[in-house]
């Protein structure tokens, strides 16, 4: 690959990197540029990068003038004698990064900025294009795929948690020879999913939470096997695919109403097919229920289960990069989709919600943001 780097003598004041997606043009003095909304600065192994999801080029700067110069155009101006003084540079050298910036699509003209705010861009968020540019291939030169990035470095988290909580809760295991033969077909199933956010004012059992969790979130097996060249790793399949038979998630009842079980918030043992109690219905554990009840625009006093479905990042990303938050949340989804099918089976009251506190849920459980940290949400009644 052809890199430019623009230098002052022999110090280099940044370099542009990746296939050129524009022409290297000089800077008009009639030019009045400004930063892309879409464009992020960030520290990597090479140094200090600027990109934007607009463009698969990036733009190593060498130099603090080069910094500063990027900055001087958070407002729409042109690169004229008395900006270039401002940041300590010839004015040819101060063009010379600014035809980079521009060719990397860091700056733009003015106009093409106000376009940035017009469809189809102005549906984009900053974050959402962000997130889809680097998490596919073709916007970014990065690594990317199953790269086992952290061999050596990182050992691998288990397939199924290790105990944490002391009191447990034995859960019964369903009949499956009944279900298969007393389940509506999936046609049938499918056609029946709906979202329902009123419930029957006897709520749901412990049997049917059982079942529920054991039909969505079993172990059904376990086995390890070598990842990488020096690596092993334990592996518990569930019911739904995942990115790599990672199976990263994690489900968190957090029971206001349900027969034959004390309120609070618990961890389902998916190996033992247990309920673990992570703490009683304290003030966090009430907010989450509140919060997933806004959102289902519903009533806090009405909700029965909340189910906060949470991910152990680590089970991904030690051998996925640059795509391992993508595949958290892709499995959120094939998840949430079976225990709509399962709910709908079994003629309880299912609803998806669109959105969850993950800072409030980590308060709830005592557990680390960034180790394990809340991704879905799925409320749970008794069907009428």
């Amino acid at each position: 690959m052809v890199t430019h780097t623009v230098k002052l003598g022999d110090r280099p004041l940044a370099t542009l990197t990746g296939p050129l997606a524009r022409a290297l043009e000089p800077i008009r003095p009639d030019q009045r540029l400004v930063l892309s909304r879409f464009a992020w600065i960030r520290r990597d192994a090479q140094g200090i990068m600027a990109e934007t999801s607009l463009s698969p080029n990036a733009v190593l700067l060498q130099d603090g003038r080069a910094h500063l110069l990027l900055y001087a155009f958070a407002a729409p101006r042109n690169l004229d004698p008395a900006l270039a003084r401002d940041v300590s540079l010839p004015l040819d050298s101060a063009e010379q990064v600014a035809s980079v910036l521009v060719a990397a699509g860091i700056l733009g003209d003015e106009g093409a900025s106000a376009a940035e705010d017009e469809p189809p861009l102005a549906s984009w968020e900053f974050h959402d294009l962000l997130f889809h540019a680097c998490s596919r291939p073709g916007r970014r030169d990065a690594r990317f795929g199953g790269t086992h990035r952290f061999e050596d470095q990182i050992a691998p988290l288990p397939a199924i948690v290790p105990e944490r909580w002391a009191h447990k809760i034995a859960l019964e295991r369903p009949d499956f020879e009944r279900l298969e033969r007393e389940d509506p077909p999936l046609a049938l199933a499918q056609s029946l999913r709906r979202s329902v956010r009123d419930y029957e004012p006897a709520p749901l059992s412990l049997t049917q939470l059982g079942e529920f969790l054991y039909r969505v979130a079993r172990v059904e097996d376990y086995w390890e096997m070598p990842q990488g060249r020096s690596t092993t790793m334990s592996f518990a399949p569930r019911p739904y695919p995942s990115g790599g038979a990672a199976y990263c998630l994690e489900l968190y009842p957090a029971i206001q109403a349900c027969q034959d079980i004390e309120p609070g918030l618990y961890h389902y043992e998916s190996g033992a097919h247990e309920l673990a109690r992570v703490s009683p219905l304290t003030d966090a554990v009430q907010r989450l229920i509140a919060r997933a009840a806004a959102g289902m625009a519903s009533r806090a006093s009405g909700m029965q289960v909340l189910i906060v479905i949470a991910a152990r990042f680590g089970r991904v990303a030690l051998k996925y990069e640059s795509i391992a938050y993508s595949l958290v949340l892709k499995e959120v989804g094939v998840l949430l989709q079976t225990m709509y099918l399962a709910a709908t089976a079994m003629q309880l009251a299912p609803c998806a919600v669109g959105t969850g506190d993950s800072e409030l849920f980590a308060q709830a459980a005592g557990l680390s943001y960034y180790e394990e940290s809340s991704v879905g949400e799925f409320a749970l009644g008794s069907g009428r």
